[in-house]
């Protein structure tokens, strides 16, 4: 005979069957989100800021778009040598960091990468506009850039690094070595951040009274070296090593587990006897 109350009881002792199917399906899902967060945090972080700060140089962009007047940028470096192939390079490189920026925060995430089609053509888009809009224009704007001849040697070497590691990402890619396209195009995206990381330690710099001749030279050489160093350490040899210290500890665990000593010692006792 049941007892008063032993429904309760058991109810209690089968919380699956207290709880609604709804109130269960948004736990799964806040277990998911908080899972990818844990796991995925740093890259989430790093991608939004990433996309805060392409946000912020498109929005102070738009005035290199109105051909009736010059934006203000060109009228504090006019005049320079060949103006006309200067200001022409100048709006064909902001237009096509503008496009390429994006591109790049978009074949970053998961979502892109697992769905190949998209990331292909997204992937081919991005190239053809870095290797051939972004990168040469950018050759020129580096020889009047602010700062002096050690500012231009930065941007040419952060052009150097983007075209040599696009091309190389692009020739894995079509042999299908995704380990050495990913280490490629990490080394791509972390000069196309510079973009934002300069700017902002820009900002910082002036804030903090600075000089703008030095102020130029920390706040480019810093974030293209600072990258670079980053992008090895997450994707080239950092990653590397760690494959290497992980089948060298695996190959010794299997050595470990042939010699079986306990095995060995009864074959031993066995022959004795």
């Amino acid at each position: 005979m049941a007892l008063p109350g032993s429904r309760r009881t058991a109810s209690c002792g089968h919380p699956h069957a207290v709880i609604p199917q709804e109130l269960r399906a948004i736990t799964r899902v806040q277990a998911f989100v908080w899972n990818r967060l844990r796991a995925h945090g740093l890259r989430f972080l790093f991608l939004g800021v990433m996309a805060l700060g392409a946000a912020f140089i498109i929005a102070s962009s738009l005035v290199y778009f109105d051909f009736q007047e010059l934006p203000p940028f060109a009228i504090e470096k006019l005049p320079v040598r060949f103006s006309t192939l200067w200001l022409a390079s100048l709006r064909v490189h902001v237009a096509a960091a503008l496009l390429s920026l994006p591109l790049c925060i978009l074949l970053m995430t998961r979502m892109v990468q697992r769905r190949r089609p998209i990331h292909r053509w997204l992937g081919r888009t991005a190239g053809v506009i870095i290797l051939f809009a972004l990168v040469p224009t950018g050759a020129v704007l580096a020889f009047d850039a602010k700062g002096g001849a050690f500012v231009t040697a930065g941007f040419l070497l952060s052009d150097a690094l983007v075209a040599f590691f696009m091309v190389k990402g692009i020739a894995a890619a079509r042999r299908h070595d995704l380990v050495t396209h990913r280490r490629a195009m990490g080394h791509v995206f972390a000069q196309m951040s510079v973009a934002v990381t300069s700017r902002a330690m820009l900002m910082a710099l002036d804030v903090a009274g600075v000089s703008p001749d030095l102020a130029y030279v920390i706040a480019l050489w810093l974030p293209v070296v600072g990258s670079a160093a980053a992008a090895e350490m997450c994707c080239g040899v950092w990653h590397s090593n760690v494959r290497f210290l992980g089948g060298m500890i695996h190959g010794l665990s299997k050595v470990v587990r042939s010699l079986r000593p306990r095995a060995r010692a009864r074959s031993v006792i066995g022959v004795g006897r």
